[in-house]
């Protein structure tokens, strides 16, 4: 068979090595942020010294596995006994760990959270702080329930809800005004697919999602492609398929920024992800961890996720 690419290998060995360290380390400090990150928790440095000439390209992305509840469980309770079983698996994950709750469950899942090694995210806000907007939700409302994380642009609420890319765009400096980290989801539907618009599609969504994004500001954005054919479908993405689609995002955040950015940038998958497809995508160079759906409802199964064989 062809060879891997060098590059390849070498982003997969810095994997392996980050998690080793964080393995070695007492769990708070494997999960305590970088001295050389600053306000980039992603990113860990390989060494503290020689701070100023250190680039990028010398650091490793850390994964990032995220579980989107969507509109699950039916009851609190429901949610709270998920929370649970899904704080106790996480305290061998040595990826950063986040689960996107519905608002009603936020407060209660959070306190679940509480000790463990998972981040609580929000699924969706509107872009105003307040106002006669009924049935939103604003950043400083979920930020006040202890939220970290938001979904900006999810293809379920692009496509079902009507969000276009210019409210997205805004959805995502509000995100950053409140001091949140946007998860920026963007993809192809199955007709673009097939027609060949990957790559085409990728590249606006972020080109108009991303107006006004700084670079510093940009370091903080986590990327999620979601192939929308291959969600909920029985359709797979292949993993060398979605790699490549996740290398030409990160060409595009360079073009649109620099390589420093780009290189900091984690893109997550996010394609119908199980605990048999996971280590064979979270080996690919680009591929910096998952957005995990359905099988984040399922405490075994996400465990499983979260501990990924890198």
């Amino acid at each position: 068979g062809r060879a891997p690419r060098r590059g390849h290998l070498f982003h997969t060995a810095m994997k392996k090595a980050i998690l080793a360290a964080a393995l070695a380390l007492p769990i708070a400090d494997a999960f305590a942020p970088s001295p050389l990150s600053g306000a980039m928790p992603g990113l860990r440095a390989a060494s503290t010294r020689g701070a100023s000439t250190v680039s990028w390209n010398m650091m490793a992305r850390r994964p990032f596995i995220a579980g989107n509840w969507k509109m699950n469980p039916e009851t609190l309770d429901d949610a709270i006994i998920l929370a649970k079983e899904i704080a106790k698996s996480s305290m061998t994950a040595t990826a950063q760990v986040a689960i996107c709750a519905p608002f009603p469950y936020l407060w209660s899942v959070g306190n679940e959270f509480k000790g463990s090694n998972v981040e609580l995210g929000a699924q969706s806000i509107y872009f105003e702080d307040k106002g006669a907007y009924t049935g939103a939700v604003s950043a400083c409302m979920v930020k006040s329930v202890g939220t970290t994380h938001v979904l900006c642009g999810h293809s379920e609420r692009r496509t079902i809800f009507h969000n276009d890319d210019n409210s997205v765009n805004k959805k995502v400096l509000k995100v950053l005004r409140n001091g949140l980290t946007p998860m920026l989801c963007i993809g192809e539907s199955q007709n673009e697919y097939e027609e060949g618009l990957v790559k085409a599609i990728c590249a606006t969504q972020m080109s108009k999602d991303l107006k006004e994004v700084t670079k510093a500001e940009m370091m903080e954005i986590t990327i999620a492609y979601e192939p929308v054919w291959a969600i909920g479908t029985g359709l797979t993405c292949a993993p060398d398929e979605a790699q490549k689609v996740h290398e030409f995002i990160r060409s595009h955040i360079a073009k649109m920024y620099d390589q420093e950015t780009a290189d900091a940038v984690r893109i997550l998958y996010g394609g119908s992800v199980t605990g048999e497809t996971v280590d064979e995508l979270m080996k690919r160079a680009d591929i910096d961890g998952c957005l995990v759906g359905g099988a984040s409802l399922q405490a075994a199964s996400f465990g499983r996720i979260m501990n990924f064989n890198p």
